[in-house]
């Protein structure tokens, strides 16, 4: 009989401790969704690797390029945050992107006449907008531990040595440093934030943005 109450009282404990944990879970989970996109976002660098394309006249496909990329936010005040992403091929080329939004809960939002861009709660992203004689489209999703991401950038009218009509393709594979897969693909690599000057899409002018930085 002390054998079997011995034994009950062992299984008791247990139960309370598996119960214990349950819930001490469920709270972390519970606190975690809560947070705001901002909250989630701040300091938060997607760091990785990208691959470009470029379609001259829309249908003349040179041979892709790869290049290296990050996303981020900053200048947050309240439900306010500008959206930040960088493309950088190895020969100082590329582009990068400011645009400033608001959130609603865990998702957000720019909209404007010139097009929108939006990350809905479960991280699906979709946006379309002209911008410098230029239409981009964004479509991907953003996890907790990751960005895959497309934008499509199509020249309304030729610059830069690029004709009308063209469109430069980019795929975005970016981890969230800390991530267990490490966010950088490199090992070793410290993350900095740096002022760099990045075009913003509203205003058409450039702002001074902290972006994160692999060292």
């Amino acid at each position: 009989m002390r054998y079997l109450t011995m034994k009950y009282s062992k299984k008791a404990i247990i139960l309370s401790l598996l119960l214990a944990t349950m819930a001490c879970g469920k709270s972390q989970d519970s606190r975690d969704y809560q947070q705001t996109f901002n909250e989630r976002m701040n300091k938060q660098a997607y760091l990785g690797h990208t691959e470009s394309t470029m379609y001259l006249h829309g249908y003349d496909r040179l041979t892709p390029v790869k290049g290296k990329g990050s996303f981020s936010i900053d200048k947050i005040k309240g439900d306010s945050s500008t959206l930040v992403l960088l493309m950088e091929l190895s020969d100082q080329d590329g582009f990068s992107f400011a645009i400033p939004g608001k959130q609603t809960g865990r998702a957000w939002q720019f909209t404007a006449e010139s097009g929108k861009v939006s990350i809905a709660e479960n991280g699906e992203v979709n946006g379309s907008m002209t911008a410098s004689a230029k239409k981009i489209m964004w479509k991907g999703r953003l996890f907790d531990d990751k960005l895959v991401l497309d934008v499509k950038i199509k020249y309304l009218k030729a610059g830069g040595g690029v004709p009308a009509e063209s469109i430069l393709d980019t795929h975005f594979e970016l981890l969230r440093s800390g991530s267990q897969q490490g966010g950088n693909g490199q090992q070793g690599c410290t993350i900095v934030w740096e002022s760099r000057p990045v075009f913003n899409v509203y205003s058409g002018g450039v702002d001074l943005i902290y972006v994160p930085v692999c060292h």
